[in-house]
C-alpha cells in the first residue's frame, strides 16, 4: 500500500507498506511492514532536482522493480543484490537526485545508514552510493552503481563493504525487454556469516579475509497479449571468488497475468542448483508457485 501526500510547493511524503505469506524477519506467517517513509523536497530547487530524506528506497533496486517487478514471487524473483543481501531494499538517509546534461538520463548520490530497515544500529558505520542511468539511446539504457562503506567491528584491512553494478537493457514497449545485470562485490568473510550474505555460504576457512563475490543476472519479458506476458530469468552467483565450489545458478520461468490496473497474478517454476561445496546442509531445490500482487 502506498500512500502519496502531497505537500506545499510541490514536496511530497510517502509512505510504503508491505505484506507478504513469504517473510523471514518476522515468527508471524503474515504481516505488515514499513518499507518505505521518506519527504521529498524539490521546492529549494529549479529543475528536475529533488532531496529524499528518511527511510529511503535503494536507488539501483527501485530502478529495476520500476522496469520488471516481479518481486512479489518471492525471494527466488528479487534483485540480486535483495534476494542474496548485498543490499537492503531501504535504509534510512538522503539522497539527492537531478537529471544530467543534454537529456543524457539521471543520477543520485546517497548516504545511508549501511544498516537496512530492518536491522539494528551496529556500529557508526555509513554507505554513500552513487547511481547513474542513461537513456540518451532509447530503447538503449546502461545504468551504473558504486556502493562503498565500513564494518568497523572486522577491523580496518578487512572492513571494506563495496559493490560495483552495471546494467544494460533494452526495450521494446509494449512487446519485450530483454537486460543483464553484473555486479562485483567486497565485504570480511565474517560479515558474510553474520549477515547471512550469498545463502548461506562458508566461508570460514577465511575468517578476517576479505571475500570478493561475483554474481550476474539475465532476464527477458515478452508480452504475448493485451494483458499476458512471459518472463525467464538467470541468475548466477559465486559467492567467493578463487575458491572452489562456492557458486549456484536459478532459473525462473514465469507467466504474468495483468487482472487490472492494480491486481497482477503470475504462475512461476524455478530451479536453483548449488555447487557441492556452496555450504554445509544446502540442497538443490526446486519450486512452483501461484502468487499475485495487489497494489493500493
Amino acid at each position: 500500500m502506498d500512500i502519496n501526500v502531497p505537500l506545499k510547493d510541490d514536496n511530497l511524503l510517502v509512505l510504503s507498506f508491505e505484506g507478504s505469506e513469504d517473510k523471514e524477519s518476522s515468527p508471524n506467517r503474515f504481516d505488515v511492514g514499513l518499507r518505505e517513509a521518506y519527504l521529498d523536497v524539490v521546492s529549494v530547487f529549479g529543475g528536475m532536482k529533488a532531496l529524499r530524506l528518511g527511510l529511503i528506497p535503494q536507488t539501483w533496486q527501485e530502478a529495476q522493480y520500476q522496469a520488471s517487478n516481479y518481486r512479489f514471487l518471492g525471494r527466488t524473483a528479487w534483485s540480486i543484490t535483495e534476494k542474496w543481501k548485498y543490499l537492503s531494499y531501504s535504509d534510512l538517509g538522503a539522497s539527492f537526485m537531478s537529471e544530467l546534461p543534454a537529456d543524457y538520463g539521471e543520477w543520485a548520490l546517497s548516504l545511508s545508514n549501511g544498516e537496512g530497515a530492518e536491522e539494528k544500529e551496529k556500529g557508526p558505520h555509513k554507505e554513500a552510493a552513487l547511481f547513474v542511468r542513461l537513456f540518451r539511446w532509447s530503447p538503449w539504457s546502461l545504468s551504473f552503481n558504486y556502493v562503498r562503506g565500513n564494518y568497523e567491528v572486522y577491523g580496518e584491512s578487512a572492513g571494506l563493504k563495496e559493490r560495483i553494478q552495471a546494467l544494460i537493457s533494452y526495450e521494446e514497449k509494449d512487446d519485450w525487454m530483454v537486460a543483464l545485470e553484473f555486479m562485483d562485490a567486497k565485504d570480511p568473510a565474517d560479515a558474510i556469516g553474520d549477515y547471512k550474505i550469498a545463502e548461506g555460504v562458508d566461508v570460514s576457512a577465511l575468517s578476517g579475509e576479505s571475500v570478493q563475490g561475483q554474481a550476474a543476472s539475465l532476464y527477458a519479458v515478452v508480452h504475448t497479449g493485451p494483458k499476458a506476458e512471459v518472463m525467464l530469468r538467470y541468475d548466477y552467483l559465486n559467492a567467493a571468488v578463487g575458491e572452489t565450489g562456492k557458486n549456484l545458478q536459478t532459473g525462473i520461468l514465469a507467466l504474468g497475468y495483468q487482472v487490472t490496473d492494480d491486481i497482477k497474478a503470475a504462475i512461476a517454476v524455478d530451479h536453483t542448483h548449488f555447487a557441492e561445496e556452496f555450504a554445509p546442509g544446502v540442497r538443490d531445490r526446486s519450486r512452483v508457485e501461484f502468487a499475485a500482487q495487489v497494489l493500493f
